[in-house]
């Protein structure tokens, strides 16, 4: 399930968010050049994103960098959603499915010869990478133009995480030098806490260092829930107690929190039988995806699986029966990929709920000697 469910009305993205969102909105709209958005894992960050784009008067582009493996697919993404957010009758036509002498083709056409833009080599992918994200974010510039434009490069961390350490510096060197050249365009980057763009702004060593600021946004707390609840009150009937309940069995994960308060047995009034009504119905339809995922821990890092379910047990990460920086490594790997991450410094936690609850009941039998379980 995505955390930008359709669960998330404007009334429900607000309850638990409003500052985060309210802080976005104030980034985007002031222009700050570059920003790094430090998202927890499963904040609901993409759905706020999504949202603040809309209170912004000029041009912003949002590209999902999950299907992107290097350089040139963040090219050619950057480049589809140019055109598919700031031309949109061009859209079939970039995409070869429509005529090539389509008449919104054409003046796309013509405008990518006046930028001396690539045509085949961006559609297609061909030729250096650099040179076909130089001609993106060209493309980007000129059909926002003349107004400003944003581009909102959203899990870029998992992007960044997943390429050779050369490779996603040279990257990040690289938009540092776009965003340089073309003074009209905002950057914004959302990874996890503790990403590579958020550690290379204070790299000295780092061709992004002290590039732009950083953007914190935490996973709410499920008191949060109730503190915002009074915002968005005239359009949701939901009850303190089930929201408050729901929130706590999804660790303040938005998405879920909103899943299990719609998943909730309606025929009971007791709100903490609503609630794990709810997210047992959540738990049975997601078990396969969620035991997948578990078995795929394995291709992460040899300890990856020990790791997450000492975490998801409550227990020390270092605890376990493996050297310090084997577990170290698994840590930053759980961490690149999202499943686990530091809300205060020193102290580990998993970020998928449903995986750390699936992990509790399932422990290796080492856990249950440690816990003292028969």
């Amino acid at each position: 399930m995505s955390d930008a469910s359709t669960t998330f009305t404007p009334e429900r993205l607000l309850i638990g968010r409003l500052a985060e969102y309210e802080e976005l909105v104030g980034v985007l709209d002031s222009r700050q050049g570059l920003t790094i958005v430090a998202a927890d894992p499963w904040s609901g960050t993409s759905a706020v994103v999504r949202s603040a784009i809309e209170e912004i008067a000029w041009p912003c582009v949002l590209v999902d960098a999950r299907p992107c493996t290097d350089e040139l697919d963040l090219a050619m993404a950057i480049a589809d959603a140019t055109v598919s957010s700031l031309a949109p009758e061009a859209a079939g036509w970039w995409q070869r499915l429509a005529p090539p002498a389509s008449k919104a083709g054409l003046e796309l056409s013509r405008v990518l010869s006046t930028e001396s833009i690539d045509l085949e080599d961006l559609q297609l992918g061909a030729g250096r990478a650099e040179e076909r994200l130089d001609d993106a974010i060209r493309l980007l510039v000129a059909l926002a133009a003349p107004q400003p434009a944003t581009l909102i490069i959203d899990h870029a961390g998992l992007l960044l995480a997943g390429m050779p350490a050369p490779d996603s510096r040279k990257l990040l060197g690289k938009l540092r030098s776009l965003r340089q050249t073309h003074q009209v365009l905002d950057l914004l980057l959302v990874e996890h806490p503790d990403g590579e763009a958020s550690t290379a702004l204070q790299d000295a060593d780092h061709p992004l260092y002290r590039a732009g600021r950083q953007l914190r946004l935490r996973r709410p707390d499920p008191a949060r829930y109730v503190d915002d609840l009074a915002i968005a009150r005239p359009s949701t009937d939901v009850t303190i107690a089930l929201l408050r309940i729901a929130a706590d069995l999804a660790a303040g994960v938005p998405w879920l929190t909103w899943q299990i308060v719609d998943h909730g047995s309606s025929s009971n009034d007791d709100p903490r039988a609503q609630a794990l009504a709810g997210w047992a119905a959540i738990r049975t339809a997601t078990d396969p995806a969620t035991v997948r995922e578990w078995d795929l821990l394995r291709r992460l890092h040899p300890q990856a699986q020990t790791v997450f379910a000492a975490l998801a047990s409550g227990l020390k990460p270092h605890s376990i029966a493996a050297n310090s920086k084997s577990v170290s490594d698994a840590l930053r790997r759980l961490n690149g990929a999202g499943l686990a991450w530091q809300p205060q410094p020193r102290r580990w936690v998993t970020g998928n709920p449903l995986l750390a609850s699936w992990a509790h009941e399932h422990p290796p039998p080492w856990i249950h000697r440690r816990r003292g379980a028969p």
